[in-house]
């Protein structure tokens, strides 16, 4: 679905829910549902407290949805919702020791590799996404929170400013240094093995 396609339809369901129709939110919920778990898994790196964590983001919209002043911006507003949270769940779980009792090499990774391929050709490819995952993992909490938006959730650089509430010029800036600092990360990494 193209984008907007999908802001025109969100902002139709977003007023249905209003209206009365609470159905109209789950389908809202099957629009967002693969994006936002994404985002979840990103911080929390654990399919079950990504899905956990999605539940309690949905729960929350649910909730404050008759607040919402601009019904065109749900996209935005969900997504700053989920970024609280997710920052949020991430600190707990820190605080618990859970990222620590996690192996870059779980077998649970998020990044599945799929097709026709040898096992060797298997282990390369898996061996490039830990290290991606270890180098994104590494970057400080802004750059590696703007790196998931837009490389991985593949948000513009708009929803991005209204959704972390920066200027649009401070989001590519924080970018360019994000992706500057993942090259190097990775480049060091290579020089290694």
């Amino acid at each position: 679905m193209r984008n907007k396609d999908m802001a025109e339809e969100t902002t139709e369901l977003v007023q249905s829910f209003l209206g009365g129709d609470t159905q109209a939110f789950n389908r809202l919920v099957l629009l967002y549902q693969t994006k936002i778990y994404n985002l979840c898994l990103n911080y929390v790196k654990a399919p079950e407290e990504a899905n956990d964590l999605a539940q309690d983001i949905f729960i929350t919209a649910y909730r404050a949805l008759p607040k919402l002043r601009e019904q065109n911006k749900f996209g935005a507003w969900l997504y700053q919702i989920a970024v609280n949270h997710c920052r949020n769940r991430y600190k707990r779980l820190s605080r618990r020791g859970f990222f620590t009792n996690r192996s870059l090499d779980d077998p649970d990774t998020y990044l599945q590799v799929t097709g026709d391929e040898s096992p060797e050709t298997h282990l390369e490819k898996n061996d490039i996404i830990q290290s991606v995952r270890a180098s994104i993992d590494a970057l400080g909490g802004a750059e590696k929170e703007i790196l998931i938006l837009r490389d991985l959730q593949e948000l513009s650089y708009d929803e991005i400013s209204g959704i972390l509430d920066i200027p649009l010029g401070t989001v590519k800036s924080k970018l360019n240094r994000a992706r500057s600092s993942l090259k190097d990360r990775l480049k060091k990494i290579q020089h290694l093995l």
